[in-house]
């Protein structure tokens, strides 16, 4: 039956110790608390509501009090948790410290309290709506988060270097794609398409240089030897003759290499020509076997040229007759003797004057050899071995006789009339047709022939033997007795053979007996002959400085060249376009005629080049020099060879930037393994009901598919992966989050045990705070890093924001939900993990909780008292005083022999010792002092070496390029269409050579920057146009005074007078020759060009001088327009040139302070000039890759301001406590200095991403700082006792935080990116130590010197606060429909007392008795 106790009118202070004297006999949520917990003396609780009323005066008080204060009841929470709240009241809960602040039984920081109240009351009800429907939320948000996982099917990996490193929208962006724009926004001539101009197209990597490099076998070994050029030699070779299979067609380097145009010729005749003259224009290489004949060898062309059926009327003439043999090649070849032969019979126009200015001469006929033992080596060579003559042939075959040994015979192919192809002369096409189709059977069923002759064996026994036909045996002949013609067949056919024997190591012995007094072989010295660089087919134009093609060089005192140990050769591929127009026309498909039933484009052009270029690259990463045979058979990885595709470091990043699924699931199991055991309680021998390991286990699968939800919702953004996405963000996102779930897991305990409904309202409103503020640190750090420049980083940290994001928002909601599915396991006393199995131990404990809580007894160990034994100077301990006024001081017991305890028996009395505190300040000193050395110790640079895996083929080749070479491209833009060139020539001139003049730009023998330019070159051939106009006006071919070409000498007048005749006469759209003619000059005398004329003259030069116009590298556009000297009338115009170029190459440059150097110097330069009415701009790689440096430190420290500002504020908001804020960024910015100190210290280079590490240092630091400063506020007692408190209270999640971070990136440490480990494992490992000994060690220490005080402090001279009066349900919950009633079940008020049932139903209090 039920009884009523108080009637309605009661006084309520009367009601209200009743119903609690039934409480406490019951042990409910109240059990074990007594009078001493309440004030008693403050009268009804309307007296209070009226007394609180009064002290707001404010506006904003009232309704910050009508919303946040007295939502919450003193009466609702253990005794346990009463103890909690006198001892870290704010911590427990902020609205019932109001309420006493209300009451003038407190003070302290309303605003911080308010602040606090309203997130703990909306932390509070997220959790207590979270633990009501957790399935509800955990199945809502997996839903969410699949959503987002389905972006990850649009993942994109961007692997152009160029996009990962340049900013977007910067400067270096737009220089650029200056091009780019050019192309699309200024209109296009109608110039030819087959003289369109190749551009080569700095990409960053060097757009279309290809380079290969040769080291030594060992270290400092000198390759200038017969051995190492032959190497390269045959390298060099093998790279031409690679060919690959696209639309049915194979393709080599000869069909996609940088060349100049085959000539434009008005005369049909020479047109018969051009396709033969387009196979043996080469390609252009860099490369220093240049220096020998035997450069000639790839440059082809392959298949060589037929001096029959090819260049029958050329043999027929007796132009080929120095060539030995059929095939004509580069290798014989003596090609102005063959233009000029062209030209003598039909006009080539300019083209034969422009071989005698690039000074081709004999071709490579007379270089030296490498090797004079060289059957090819030619008789023009400074070094051939002379056998004829000198008789040393016939002693040759007179010693093979005496030795029994076989001779090869030579056989001579000489120029037959009746195997000309007199056709061609009327049916080119056809020709041309067959013959490329027989070509391409032979490339497809053989190998090409190098060799212009064949060998023909003889047999010749050294014992009995079947018999040999006599006549193939070679006989000595008597020189006297054979006619000249006869005794060179004879010798040219034994030659070859001799040279061969000769060259064999076991004949050397034999070499005294052949030569007698004659002097052998004369190997060139290959130090002095490379001494000044190469010269390239074109010696005139094209000059190889030796810092280019030569690595680590030697010199001696007079500068001559004595050793190098790396040989570097460069070779161009044309861009896309360019080959598309290469093949487009129908004159270039009688070259590649399957190519007319393709849909050629610039995309089917591009995929040909690409896949040439990976062939390339896979033939040299596993060619045989690269491996050494060891004695058991097996190979060893010895790399000699480095090649570099513009694809090299594209498809290298694109394989290793795939997420590695191994290291992934073996870092994640580390982490579950760590998770699991740390939460591990035992209870004879199997997981106790209190063990965590099934929710340790969950929350690192929560934080893993929040994780991978954060990569989808990244997708979705269009963020773009890299190297850092896949192998850095899912472990450092799952160390940084698994903090949070131990912080939940370590105050989950205590809630249990002091709470026994709402747990996860309770949970989140006391540890949520902490979560908050560094969660949201966390963010911004990152976000904070997306103001660095480079958009690699950019993804990375705007990545690592969306992940830490999606933690966050996990961890507040999905982990929750688990917990309070689990805690339902816990309070039902079954096993963790073994839910079907009872824990004895823990019913007994669930039971134990209905139990009245004993009372504390004086002397019981407290926080004053722990830190009083460090107070060696008194004698007699004081008695707490809180203990008459509550439990303050009261510590709840920890299990010994962990952890926790050693902090709380030993640490906390350590570190409370004033002489530590003063070694720990003097110490955090001395790092610091320490740090700023390290920093100016530390030194700039990222090479790009360490960005790719250090076992791949790139990253050794970037090393010996490092190692070896300093050598770098660049072009100075010149920006158009406004620039005047006609009047500005002389500014432009200036603009070169003043870059040419730094000491970094390779300059050739006459202190000229090495690379000829584009209005030079103009210049050269405008003045050798007009000097065979002065010498036609001379000879009165042309009429001066009626401006006319004399008609008695029309058909005399060369091409180039005629040209300069047209010029003379052209300006702008106008042609008059009266008055011009005779009179203006196409340059003046101070070389400048005559600029009426200009724009006509560049047309001219760019059609007739082609070639020249490709060495150049101008890259005009627009390209002007087509034109030939047999048009009548005007030379027409060129339109303004949007965009043109000027060739540098750089050299010294060998480290990062020094390229930076170089670019301010460029800089100021282009800056300068750009003033002065040039817009100009500097581009090639040094300026793409090293830039950003300019403005590092700059960006640096923005964006550490940044996060600075954003962390003090932030924290300031959330705390309302400036000082605290304070405290924690004085903190922050001393690891940071620590942090960068060390990276001085362990030699890492500051860069982007060592910049990264330090801008999310700031805020990653304060997963160390904050729980400590929040715990420290919400202690009470005097600074030491807060300190003590704190320490005490998030020691350990702090630690467990921090080795879990520490495991979440220690996989890094087996990145196969370098940068991987150097720069995130060993930087964030340092960032860890230095947190650990900076938040628990300095920040304790100066917390009890000069920390803010407290959110509150009680009055009256009392260490603890008392809890407020329970507030009237009718107040609490009037904004609710109809009474409340809350049931208590299974009170018992004491041992042996009946079962009671007690109900308050709106202020009344009735207990049911037992019939």
């Amino acid at each position: 039956m039920l009884t009523l106790l108080e009637p309605p009118g009661a006084k309520q202070h009367q009601r209200f110790q009743s119903g609690q004297y039934l409480l406490n006999l019951g042990g409910g949520a109240a059990a074990g608390a007594d009078e001493e917990d309440y004030d008693d003396d403050e009268g009804s609780y309307e007296q209070q509501q009226q007394l609180q009323q009064s002290a707001c005066c404010a506006p904003l008080e009232k309704v910050l009090d009508r919303r946040l204060v007295g939502k919450s009841s003193s009466n609702e929470y253990s005794a346990r948790w009463k103890r909690e709240f006198r001892k870290r009241p704010s911590w427990c809960d902020a609205d019932l410290c109001l309420q006493q602040i209300k009451r003038r039984k407190a003070k302290g920081n309303r605003w911080a309290l308010y602040s606090r109240s309203f997130i703990q009351k909306t932390l509070h009800s997220l959790g207590c709506f979270v633990q009501e429907h957790a399935w509800s939320v955990i199945v809502t948000m997996l839903l969410l988060f699949s959503i987002c996982c389905y972006g990850l099917q649009y993942v994109r990996i961007e692997t152009d270097i160029v996009k990962l490193w340049v900013a977007k929208g910067g400067r270096l962006d737009e220089e650029l794609s200056f091009h780019k724009r050019v192309l699309e926004s200024v209109t296009y001539n109608h110039s030819r398409d087959d003289q369109a101009a190749e551009v080569v197209r700095e990409n960053g990597l060097g757009g279309g240089y290809q380079v290969v490099i040769q080291t030594p076998e060992y270290e400092d070994e000198n390759i200038l030897t017969r051995e190492g050029l032959l190497k390269h030699v045959a390298i060099m070779e093998e790279i031409a003759n690679i060919s690959v299979s696209r639309y049915g067609i194979n393709w080599r380097l000869s069909d996609l290499c940088f060349k100049p145009a085959k000539p434009d010729t008005s005369d049909p005749m020479a047109r018969k020509f051009e396709g033969v003259i387009d196979k043996i224009i080469p390609c252009i290489w860099i490369t220093p076997i240049d220096c020998f004949w035997e450069g000639s060898k790839p440059l082809g062309p392959d298949p060589p040229v037929n001096k029959n059926k090819d260049l029958g009327m050329l043999a027929l003439a007796g132009m080929l007759d120095h060539v030995d043999g059929l095939d004509v090649s580069w290798k014989n070849l003596n090609p102005t003797e063959i233009i000029h032969g062209i030209n003598r019979i039909f006009s080539l126009g300019t083209y034969a004057l422009m071989f005698d200015r690039a000074g081709i001469g004999k071709g490579y006929l007379d270089r030296p050899c490498i090797d004079p033992l060289d059957p090819d080596c030619p008789r023009d060579a400074p070094n051939y071995f002379e056998t004829c003559e000198s008789g040393l042939i016939d002693k040759w075959v007179e010693i093979m006789e005496q030795r029994g040994e076989k001779i090869e015979l030579m056989k001579v192919e000489e120029f037959s009339l009746f195997d000309m192809d007199f056709s061609s002369l009327f049916n080119r096409k056809k020709r041309q047709a067959e013959s490329i189709e027989k070509a391409a059977e032979i490339d497809e069923t053989a190998q090409p022939q190098h060799n212009s002759t064949r060998l023909e064996t003889i047999e010749i026994s050294h014992t009995d033997g079947p018999t040999v036909n006599p006549s193939n045996i070679s006989t000595p002949t008597s020189a006297p007795t054979m006619s000249p013609s006869k005794r060179k067949e004879y010798c040219y056919e034994r030659h070859g053979s001799m040279l061969k024997w000769m060259a064999k190591l076991e004949n050397r012995s034999l070499w005294k007996q052949l030569l007698g007094e004659k002097a052998g072989p004369q190997y060139p010295n290959y130090s002095r002959v490379m001494s000044d660089g190469c010269g390239g087919f074109a010696r005139g134009v094209l000059q190889w400085p030796s810092d280019m093609i030569l690595g680590a060089a030697k010199r001696d005192e007079a500068g001559t060249l004595q050793s190098a140990s790396a040989l570097q050769s460069v070779f161009l591929v044309a861009s896309p376009n360019d080959v598309y127009l290469r093949f487009k026309t129908s004159a270039s498909l009688l070259s590649k005629p399957q190519l007319a039933q393709v849909n050629w484009t610039t995309s089917a052009a591009e995929e040909v080049i690409v896949s040439w270029q990976r062939a390339y690259t896979q033939l040299l990463y596993k060619h045989k020099h690269n491996f050494e045979t060891m004695e058991d058979g097996s190979e060893k990885e010895r790399r000699t060879i480095h090649p570099l595709a513009s694809t090299s470091i594209a498809d290298m990043l694109e394989e290793f930037c795939q997420f590695n699924y191994t290291i992934i699931l073996v870092g994640y199991g580390l982490m579950l393994v760590y998770a699991m055991v740390t939460q591990l309680r035992t209870e004879r021998c199997l997981p106790a009901a209190h063990s965590c390991m099934g929710l340790a286990f969950a929350g690192v699968v929560t934080v893993t598919f929040a994780s991978v939800a954060g990569l989808g919702m990244a997708t979705w953004f269009g963020i773009e992966f890299n190297a850092a996405t896949t192998q850095i963000v899912p472990f450092l996102t799952l160390g940084i989050g698994v903090d949070n779930m131990f912080m939940l897991l370590h105050n989950y305990h205590d809630v249990v045990a002091m709470s026994n409904r709402n747990e996860m309202g309770v949970l989140l409103r006391e540890t949520g705070m902490s979560i908050l503020c560094t969660s949201t640190n966390n963010i911004l750090s990152f976000l904070a890093g997306t103001l660095l420049p480079i958009p690699a980083l950019r993804s990375f940290c705007a990545q690592s924001t969306i992940l830490l994001t999606f933690n966050f928002i996990a961890i507040l909601t999905i982990y929750p939900a688990v917990i309070s599915i689990d805690l339902r396991r816990r309070k039902a006393g079954k096993r963790d993990l073994l839910c079907c199995l009872t824990d004895p131990v823990e019913e007994n404990y669930r039971q134990s909780k209905h139990q009245p809580e004993r009372k504390p007894m004086n002397g019981e160990p407290s926080y004053r008292n722990l830190i009083s034994k460090t107070r060696h100077h008194k004698e007699i301990e004081e008695v707490d005083d809180s203990l008459s006024h509550g439990h303050h001081g009261f510590l709840e017991d920890v299990v010994p022999y962990t952890l926790h305890a050693a902090i709380r028996n030993y640490y906390i009395p350590f570190i409370s010792n004033q002489c530590v505190k003063v070694a720990v300040i003097m110490a955090s000193v001395g790092l610091c002092i320490v740090a700023v050395m390290g920093m100016q110790q530390a030194s700039i640079g990222l090479e790009l070496s360490d960005v790719l895996p250090e076992h791949t083929a790139p990253a050794a080749f970037l090393k010996a390029r490092d190692s070896y070479f300093s050598f770098y491209p660049m072009f100075a833009v010149l920006k158009g269409p406004y620039i005047d060139y006609p009047n500005q020539q002389q500014l432009i001139e200036n603009y070169r050579n003043t870059i040419g003049a730094s000491k970094y730009v390779i300059k050739n023998a006459k202190g000229q920057p090495s690379e000829a330019y584009w209005l030079g070159m103009m210049r050269d051939w405008l003045m050798s146009i007009q000097n065979e106009t002065d010498q036609a006006i001379a000879t009165g071919q042309i009429d001066v005074a009626g401006a006319t070409i004399d008609h008695a000498h029309m058909s005399n007048i060369s091409d180039a007078a005629l040209t300069g005749f047209k010029l003379l006469c052209s300006h702008g759209q106008k042609y008059e020759c009266a008055g011009r003619v005779g009179k203006v000059r196409l340059v003046d005398a101070t070389g400048v060009i005559n600029p009426d004329g200009f724009y006509n003259y560049l047309t001219a030069w760019f059609n007739q001088d082609n070639m020249m116009y490709y060495v150049t590298q101008a890259s005009f556009f627009p390209n002007p327009p087509s034109w030939a000297v047999n048009v009548s009338g005007v030379v027409p115009p060129a339109e303004p040139l949007a965009y043109s170029q000027i060739p540098f190459y750089l050299t010294g440059l060998t480290n990062t302070p020094v390229i930076v150097e170089v670019i301010k110097e460029i800089r100021s330069i282009c800056d300068d000039f750009t003033g002065r009415g040039l817009p100009n701009f500097p581009q090639g790689m040094a300026f793409t890759f090293w830039e950003q440096y300019l403005h590092l430190n700059g960006n640096l420290m923005q964006a550490i301001a940044t996060i600075a500002l954003a962390v003090f504020v932030v924290l300031s908001v959330l705390l309302f406590n400036p000082w605290a804020a304070a405290s924690i960024l004085a903190i922050l910015l001393c690891m940071t200095i620590q942090l960068a100190g060390f990276l001085g210290w362990a030699g890492i280079k500051m860069n982007p991403v060592s910049a990264v590490t330090l801008i999310t240092a700031v805020g990653i630091g304060v997963e160390f700082t904050a729980h400590v400063v929040l715990a420290f506020l919400t202690s009470l007692g005097n600074r030491q006792e807060r300190m003590a408190a704190a320490v005490d209270r998030v020691f350990v999640p702090v630690i467990h935080g921090a080795l879990s971070t520490l495991l979440g990136i220690l996989m890094l440490a087996f990145s196969e990116f370098e940068f991987v480990v150097k720069y995130f494992f060993v930087v964030m490992s340092a960032l860890i130590v230095i947190g650990l000994i900076n938040g628990l060690i300095l920040l304790p220490v100066l917390l009890s010197l000069a920390g803010p005080p407290t959110e509150i402090t009680p009055l009256g001279n009392k260490r603890c606060l008392q809890l407020p009066p329970p507030v009237r349900k009718s107040e609490l919950d009037e904004y609710e429909d109809g009474p409340m009633c809350y049931q208590l079940e299974a009170l018992t008020g004491g041992s042996g007392d009946r079962v009671q049932s007690v109900v308050v139903i709106k202020g009344l209090t009735m207990y049911g008795r037992p019939l």
